[in-house]
């Protein structure tokens, strides 16, 4: 029988790994609903060339997300299915509704599927936590604590709004880095295309006149002529560095502990990933411990929603100080510079009051203000840096190519 890597909550909030065997995934879903358990991930075991096979099959099927499903189709399933709950509908007859009206064949694939397992006695929480890459942790577990409290269809509303928000906010993270991408794509473009195909015919030209080049036109041609010659090699190349890097991070904690540090410290754009992550982590830890889900299962369904290792380590640390007795605000100023004082504060103020949820709902939306603020700052920061940029480059392969074009004439002397 197969072997599978599981990882859960027990019954105190506590994270466990554990190496189950079961004839199929299903039974593990039935060992720890069992338990009273709360399954985080479950992969089954697997060897390192399958790893790699599954990885290639996973990106040529999947998009960014994981997923043939984007988030907007999950945002738009969670809004009307809430709303059909709402007006009185019984579950399987919405979710039979919204399959018949779906277009996506991955995404009406799985409603059939939960349609099938809720007909057969399976929760709804149950159902969609067979599908990881559709519904988070965070979707299961809300989920679960409606089924358990009542409220099922204000907690789809609420998860709607919620992945709404997330999703404005990551556009608008990846609106500032649209600009400097697409420029810094077209100068490359401009760059080789001037290399392969305007510089060799200059090259042919000086080369038959005997001209003495400057240095940086020596240079340029010589890159050319580099470029020309292995040019295939260099796109393969390029390629593989690519895919490696990505495997490398996806497979191997301390690159990609690493490499999430960078992402951190990187200048300028740091901070905002800094304040995305933040912004998702205070929504995440708001709406949970709204639900009536536990501080210490809160912080860790919020950690796991976090692609961040850095900030994942830490939210562990600081779960680990307030199982030991901490207050909340005081774990998390230990960590230093990570967490802002205005956040330290605000969770301080809602722990004294009670009223931890507001006040993390409160700083989420002072910091969404913030980050649009910081990217609108930053996007009229880049637009003259890349200009000058663009104009550094087109200057320096026009010096290159036109300034022995000046030395043409005294060359035409000396050869009559």
């Amino acid at each position: 029988m197969p072997l599978y890597k599981v990882v859960y909550l027990d019954q105190n909030g506590n994270k466990k790994r554990k190496t189950l065997e079961a004839s199929k995934e299903q039974d593990i879903y039935n060992i720890i609903k069992k338990n009273n358990q709360t399954l985080l991930s479950i992969e089954e075991s697997k060897g390192f060339i399958e790893k790699i096979r599954s990885y290639f099959l996973k990106l040529k099927q999947t998009n960014v997300f994981g997923t043939t499903v984007d988030v907007s189709l999950i945002i738009l399933f969670a809004r009307q299915l809430g709303a059909m709950l709402g007006a009185g509908i019984p579950i399987i007859e919405a979710l039979e509704t919204l399959m018949k009206d779906q277009e996506n064949a991955e995404f009406k694939n799985a409603l059939q599927n939960i349609v099938n397992d809720i007909s057969s006695g399976l929760s709804f929480s149950d159902a969609i936590a067979k599908y990881p890459n559709l519904f988070n942790n965070l979707f299961v577990n809300m989920i679960r604590s409606a089924e358990e409290a009542g409220g099922l269809s204000v907690t789809l509303i609420s998860i709607s709004e919620y992945l709404e928000k997330i999703k404005n906010i990551k556009d608008r993270i990846k609106s500032a880095t649209r600009y400097p991408t697409i420029v810094f794509s077209l100068v490359i473009v401009a760059t080789a295309t001037m290399v392969v195909f305007i510089v060799p015919k200059f090259k042919m030209i000086y080369t038959k006149l005997g001209a003495d080049l400057p240095i940086t036109t020596r240079f340029l041609m010589g890159f050319a002529d580099f470029v020309q010659s292995y040019f295939y090699i260099i796109i393969i190349v390029l390629v593989g560095l690519f895919f490696l890097v990505r495997y490398l991070i996806n497979n191997y904690y301390k690159i990609k502990f690493t490499y999430h540090r960078f992402l951190l410290k990187f200048p300028k754009l740091g901070s905002i990933y800094r304040m995305g992550l933040l912004i998702n982590f205070s929504k995440t830890f708001g709406i949970l411990v709204r639900s009536g889900i536990n501080i210490l299962q809160a912080l860790e369904l919020s950690k796991n929603i976090l692609n961040n290792t850095v900030y994942k380590e830490s939210i562990e640390r600081v779960k680990n100080k307030i199982e030991a007795g901490n207050l909340i605000h005081n774990s998390f100023l230990e960590e230093g510079k990570l967490y802002p004082n205005v956040f330290i504060q605000m969770i301080g103020t809602g722990e004294e009051t009670g009223s931890l949820d507001d006040m993390l709902i409160k700083f989420n939306n002072y910091f969404e203000k913030e980050i649009n603020k910081k990217i609108d700052n930053i996007s009229s920061a880049l637009e003259p840096f890349f200009i000058i940029v663009i104009a550094g480059i087109i200057l320096f392969i026009t010096l290159s190519i036109y300034l022995p074009v000046f030395k043409l004439g005294q060359v035409m002397r000396n050869i009559s």
